[in-house]
């Protein structure tokens, strides 16, 4: 299939052209520039797409300087091989992971200004990273602006953003705001919970995570007679779509009439139990990463993250079952969420819905979101059934089950 190819090609050219400058900085004026705000577990996912659109050689990567890309991130380069009008122009994608999901849905709606980093050749916003080989930060950028996102992506569907869901300080959109979203369902996101290595338990259940994200377990000696020791809980704030899932998958929140509440920082005790709440995905990890080895933690991550040698935490299986794309595609386990893409599809406050090469984009985006090629290269990512003819991807990469788009309800099996 042509975009197979498309890919095959710029890989080959990555490896040809890695030792070469690359040919877009600061200081070059794109010809569009886009911003997509949201889910910070789907920043991998969202530059192996934008490398999948872009001429080898000409892609430079910007961090902000302050959470050297775990907030902010941005990505400029040519685009080629589309077969749009988009080819041969410098296209710049700026990225914002900064508190989560729901940053990719409201605002999007609201055509409301937030902050994204600045990717200017102001003098001392942006430094060139030495050495620096794609997909490695070229440029670390030290500003931001506000603006309007183009588009946003999500872990989950904007529909779960209710209640205790919504970001702190914002409000839960209304059904007529929500009408101005068109909304398009992108893959599965394999969710996990990571403990660190020292816990020493091969596999916890689903009623133990419950009662640790709740704060009915606040003791490791009640998870297991053996062990002992306060609870560390690195969890995820209001309004990111990871902490949606686990509040729809482990406390049935806002699914249920039986469901619970995650405890929150405020349940904290001094010296005891003790609940952080994380910005973005890395803030998680770098969280577990700087516990001492007498704390023992768990975290919601999904398995898009890795862990490797020199990290301090790992994903545990769930009643005894590896969380995997393999095992979630088969049906096993059933801890995902279902990615979206959105953007207005109605002027807003003025702000006109995406048109011209804008729309062109986004729609090429969408369609190379299920690319087999990019797919493969990722982890924790899978097709869904409903979008994809499981015929024309490798053996498990294609979900056999599906929430048909929203989080409360089961797993439905396809095939």
């Amino acid at each position: 299939m042509k975009l197979n190819k498309i890919s095959a090609a710029c890989g080959l050219a990555v490896a040809v052209l890695s030792a070469q400058a690359f040919a877009h900085g600061p200081a070059v004026t794109p010809d569009l520039q886009v911003f997509i705000s949201g889910a910070s577990a789907q920043q991998l996912t969202l530059g192996k797409i934008v490398e999948g659109m872009m001429t080898a050689g000409t892609i430079d990567v910007f961090y902000d300087t302050n959470s050297s890309g775990k907030d902010y991130r941005a990505y400029f380069g040519t685009v080629n091989g589309t077969g749009t009008s988009l080819d041969g122009k410098k296209v710049l994608i700026h990225n914002r992971a900064k508190g989560g999901s729901v940053w990719g849905v409201n605002p999007v709606a609201r055509a409301q200004a937030i902050s994204r980093m600045a990717v200017d050749g102001t003098a001392g916003n942006c430094a060139a990273v030495a050495n620096a080989v794609f997909p490695a930060a070229t440029y670390k950028c030290a500003n931001t602006v506000n603006a309007v996102p183009d588009a946003g992506v999500s872990d989950v569907e904007p529909g779960l953003f209710s209640g205790i869901n919504v970001a702190n300080g914002d409000s839960e959109l209304t059904d007529a705001e929500r009408a101005k979203l068109t909304v398009a369902s992108q893959n599965a996101v394999i969710m996990g919970i990571a403990v660190t290595k020292n816990m020493p338990l091969a596999s916890l259940s689903r009623a133990q995570i419950t009662s640790m994200l709740t704060g009915a377990y606040q003791d490791w000696s009640q998870v297991d007679a053996s062990l002992s020791g306060p609870i560390i809980v690195e969890r995820r704030v209001n309004g990111s779509g990871t902490q949606a899932g686990a509040n729809a998958y482990f406390l049935g929140y806002p699914c249920s009439t039986g469901k619970l509440a995650p405890a929150t920082a405020s349940n904290s005790v001094a010296g005891g139990y003790t609940v952080v709440e994380n910005s973005g995905s890395g803030d998680v990890k770098a969280a577990l990463n700087a516990l001492p080895a007498t704390k023992m933690a768990i975290g919601i991550l999904s398995t898009e993250s890795v862990s490797t040698t020199s990290d301090n935490w790992k994903h545990i299986p769930i009643d005894g079952v590896e969380p995997s794309i393999a095992n979630a595609a088969n049906g096993k386990y059933d801890y995902f969420v279902e990615q979206t893409i959105q953007y207005r599809n109605a002027t807003v406050n003025g702000v006109a819905a995406p048109s011209g090469n804008m729309a062109v984009f986004l729609a090429d985006f969408i369609t190379r979101s299920g690319n087999p090629d990019i797919l493969s290269t990722l982890k924790g990512v899978s097709a869904l059934p409903t979008n994809y003819d499981p015929t024309a991807y490798p053996a498990g990469q294609v979900m056999k089950g599906t929430k048909l788009n929203n989080t409360c309800q089961p797993t439905q099996l396809f095939y």
